[in-house]
């Protein structure tokens, strides 16, 4: 299928920077320059590059921490002397509404300069545990499991709202692309990096929800890119640390993996991009290639041929836009260098090569140089095909033009500043995400607990914010009540017991897997959170605790505020288990002190409190 069928089927208009035409001169030009002389189209706009942090000053590349919030000249020079096609932004980078949007502008405004087709601004704005953006300045939803969790009552009527209502935000403020939706299908209870980033444990299901994000985000003028293929969910190692495998047999991959990109790609709306996994697969591809340290390796399908153009383009029909996952992450880099990353990925069938070598600071972008040129080389020296490069190209650059990825500057900065800060945080995302919180409240098992009885309560929470957010939602959903809270965070000074066993119920709160510094919401101090056990102390702390309560006939509720199969272990030892699969709140600073709060804790404390109902059905088996 070529670019211009494949546009076609997706049902957009070309218009924009250049028409189709436009596109094809542009590429009749790009492989006359010679590697010593102005840097070719092809390469930049193959590359997507991370901005977290700059150092001027020249500070290691392991130490700087100094965030980019706006476009310096350094960088700017390497966008557009590089012909980079595109760049994603993390936490780091985004403050407030007005810095975001210049920030975006800045970076499109670089391109235009220079006469560069517009660039892929891409964001991870998931929902739930991976959301970039403050939470001040566009809503983060619950996260996808808890949307798995309506889908008997609702259908796909949350996956719908919830990702159109991000696409109009992050849109708002020049973003294009979104690393979004995971439709990895989540059938091990203890991967350590999908969990409740899934859907759930049904392909079927996964590939409903996942097909109507895609088509919910593109429609309000995002790119989709669909991850991570072909499939994360039957792993227990992280990509980011490690190299998964996937031992499925043939079926299983076909049945289970497979069926929610295949079922996405067959829609009229198919994702615009797709995003590999660095992940073995030896069903699919057993090929072993020599790693940097001389060891034999399985090539992961980030790597892999067989997966990327004989699977995904050939097989299974797909013609938009391969980006792989980052290549700074463990799972390539400890076996990989820079270098042999991109080429390996190229000739694989990848598009886009993302976050190929991290720019700390200036030395690092004399190092960028020397591997952009090497990359070049590996084209004359025929290590890359020509031909294939040109073609991935041409779906680039068509692509750039189908989503209008020059809209954002063909308004002033200052109308795009005014029409972010008027519409953001969107009052409509603020009020799907309190529909969202309490239809996927689940009750798991109640052995008459709920709803509660009485009027003073204890809670465990993971941290301060969260005693924060549920104390102030208990309070505001039930006259009288008043609540004692402790963090986990603070057990390490072995605290008195007594405030928690005499109350009328005990509600404990479980995050696993455990939560990091950036999670916790900034009202824990460091000293504190430096200090905290680990997860293993924490768990066998919270369990003697559930049985002195049951000695004490104090009715308990464990609380799953992430990953729901925990409530498995606690079946015998408390009274009632209800999941919420999201713990996200929003701090925020008032005269009278921080204030913590979330629409997840809002519905929980309704429910708990029998004011509303538990009506979310867990999307994934607990035992």
């Amino acid at each position: 299928m070529n670019i211009e069928t494949a546009i076609r089927k997706a049902g957009i208009m070309l218009r924009g920077f250049y028409g189709v035409l436009g596109v094809l001169a542009m590429l009749s030009v790009t492989t006359s320059c010679s590697s010593s002389g102005e840097s070719p189209l092809w390469l930049g706009q193959k590359l997507m590059l991370d901005l977290r942090y700059y150092c001027e000053d020249g500070t290691a590349e392991n130490q700087c921490k100094t965030p980019v919030t706006t476009l310096t000249p350094a960088l700017k020079n390497v966008i557009q002397k590089g012909h980079i096609g595109g760049v994603i932004l993390f936490a780091e980078n985004l403050e407030a509404t007005e810095q975001v949007v210049q920030f975006n502008y800045q970076l499109q405004a670089a391109a235009k300069e220079a006469g560069l087709p517009p660039l892929f601004v891409a964001i991870d704005q998931e929902g739930g545990r991976v959301a970039r953006l403050p939470d001040a300045v566009a809503t983060r939803f619950v996260g996808n499991m808890a949307i798995g969790a309506t889908y008997p009552k609702h259908g796909t009527d949350f996956s719908a709202r919830v990702n159109a209502g991000i696409a109009q935000s992050i849109r708002l403020m020049g973003f294009n692309v979104n690393f979004a939706p995971t439709v990895d299908v989540n059938v091990n209870a203890n991967n350590p990096v999908i969990n409740v980033r899934s859907y759930g444990e049904s392909a079927e299901l996964v590939a409903e929800m996942g097909a109507v994000a895609v088509s919910a985000l593109q429609k309000n003028g995002v790119m989709s890119a669909l991850k991570h293929f072909p499939g994360h969910g039957d792993t227990h190692v992280d990509s980011h640390t490690g190299l998964p495998k996937v031992d499925h047999d043939a079926q299983t991959i076909e049945a289970v993996d497979l069926l929610p990109f295949r079922y996405a790609i067959a829609q009229s709306d198919y994702p615009a991009m797709i995003m590999t996994a660095h992940i073995q697969y030896p069903e699919l591809d057993d090929t072993t290639f020599t790693t940097k340290d001389g060891e034999q390796k399985m090539l992961p399908a980030t790597l892999s041929q067989k997966i990327l153009t004989g699977l995904l383009r050939e097989k299974m029909g797909y013609s938009g836009l391969i980006v792989t996952d980052a290549l700074d992450m463990a799972g390539i880099a400890q076996f990989v260098d820079h270098r042999d990353a991109v080429v390996m990925t190229f000739n694989a069938g990848a598009d886009i090569a993302l976050m190929p070598f991290a720019i700390r600071n200036p030395e690092g972008i004399g190092q960028f140089w020397t591997l952009y040129q090497q990359w070049l080389d590996a084209r004359e020296q025929g290590e890359l095909d020509a031909a294939a490069m040109d073609t991935s190209l041409q779906r680039i650059l068509a692509a750039k033009q189908a989503y209008a990825l020059d809209e954002f500057t063909a308004e002033p900065l200052a109308k795009r500043i005014a029409d972010a800060k008027q519409q953001l945080p969107m009052p409509d995302n603020q009020h799907t995400e309190r529909e969202l919180a309490e239809a996927a409240l689940t009750k798991v098992f109640d052995k008459g607990a709920l709803p509660l009885k009485g009027k003073h309560f204890a809670l465990v929470m993971p941290d301060e914010a969260r005693c924060e957010a549920l104390s102030g939602a208990m309070a505001q959903h039930g006259k009288g009540v008043s609540t004692v809270c402790m963090s986990l965070n603070r057990i390490a000074t072995q605290p008195d017991l007594t405030p928690l066993l005499s109350a009328d119920a005990l509600i404990i709160g479980d995050i696993t897997p455990q939560h990091s510094m950036v999670e916790m919401g900034g009202m824990d101090d460091l000293a504190s959170w430096k200090a905290r056990p680990d997860k293993t102390a924490i768990d066998r702390w919270v369990r003697l605790l559930a049985e002195q309560a049951r000695a004490r006939q104090v009715p308990t509720v464990m609380v799953a505020l992430r990953t729901p199969y925990m409530l498995s272990e606690y079946r015998e030892v408390v009274d009632a288990g209800v999941a919420t699969f999201g713990y996200n709140v929003t701090v925020s600073s008032t005269s009278k002190g921080e204030v913590a709060e979330g629409a997840v804790f809002s519905a929980l404390a309704a429910g708990l409190l029998g004011h509303i109902a538990m009506p979310g059905q867990s999307p994934v088996t607990i035992e």
